[in-house]
């Protein structure tokens, strides 16, 4: 039985051990009163659970195999005790007040089960000096600390399916909202929360906060940065198409056509950037649905002939 009020904040951590520290402060920095962090060490080879378990006494430590961000935010959600759980990955930050504006929210709208935030990339210097948090977001004063963002709340099911504006580290969701749709999927090495919040948003109304409560680490270390050589992101809204249709709960729905013209951007994209990796014969798969998509997009064509030609001889 979960603890009422109680936020569990499950933070996946992978060789972030220069970071780790930031993002756990960033969580003992909000003036929410009612929280427990758990720190799932996703079998780190730096000194990432070292650190944690050295220097964070209050934080629950968890270790395991290394198996991937979904296996390791799975363990933190087995794990965690709260009615609300909240996601943050572990080389990123909250800045203040954030989890008190969501609860807030939370509350307010009982038949909500589940908001996120807006945020900010964060970037480093040449030197690789990260500027001060609050400096990345000037001007947030001005935004009230519980406003919604009406375009990207509600039943977003349909708008999720073109542009994935839901960031992991943003999120809070009640616990009854989990033992709904279950675990994340732990076949996905990328694009596992992707696939976890459209199938949070067949089930209730989303809200996003207007205001900027986050900040995204970019860094080269970073498991979006790394890449993978497969198109996840394609297979997510696919599967989500035969599972749902096309269709929010509430019936406002997006066309035919803007879902193939979604596809034919994951396709190019990634078949652009198989091919900066050197790895041509994935890349022209990739463009070969490109063409699929939008036969009469020419660059498709092209790079779907570039592509298949160095394929031959690599």
């Amino acid at each position: 039985m979960s603890i009422s009020g109680l936020v569990s904040v499950v933070i996946p951590a992978y060789n972030v051990g220069r970071h780790i520290a930031e993002a756990i402060d960033s969580v003992l920095a909000q003036d929410y009163p009612q929280v427990e962090i758990l720190v799932v060490d996703d079998g780190s080879k730096d000194d990432t659970a070292a650190l944690v378990a050295a220097g964070y006494p209050q934080v629950t430590l968890i270790r395991k195999a290394n198996g991937g961000a979904a296996t390791a935010r799975n363990a933190g959600i087995r794990a965690a005790r709260g009615e609300f759980v909240a996601f943050l990955d572990a080389d990123d930050i909250w800045l203040p007040g954030k989890l008190t504006a969501q609860l807030d929210d939370l509350r307010a709208h009982p038949e909500v089960a589940m908001n996120c935030t807006g945020f900010s990339q964060w970037v480093s210097d040449a030197g690789g000096v990260f500027p001060d948090p609050l400096a990345v977001v000037p001007g947030q004063a001005d935004i009230p600390a519980d406003a919604i963002d009406r375009e990207l709340s509600g039943w977003i099911y349909h708008k999720l399916l073109l542009r994935n504006f839901v960031w992991t580290t943003t999120v809070v969701m009640r616990r009854s909202l989990i033992d709904k749709i279950g675990l994340y999927d732990e076949s996905f090495r990328l694009g596992q929360d992707y696939e976890y919040f459209l199938r949070a948003s067949r089930e209730t109304e989303i809200h996003r906060l207007s205001r900027a409560y986050a900040l995204y680490r970019q860094h080269p270390g970073s498991a979006t940065a790394r890449g993978l050589d497969y198109n996840y992101a394609a297979r997510i809204i696919e599967g989500a198409r035969r599972n749902w249709g096309l269709a929010s709960p509430n019936g406002e729905r997006i066309s035919e056509r803007e879902f193939r013209e979604r596809l034919h951007k994951i396709h190019f994209m990634c078949g652009y950037l198989f091919l900066q990796r050197g790895n041509a014969a994935t890349a022209f798969d990739e463009f070969k649905l490109a063409v699929r998509d939008k036969p009469l997009h020419l660059k498709s064509w092209a790079y779907a002939a570039l592509t298949g030609a160095r394929a031959i001889f690599q």
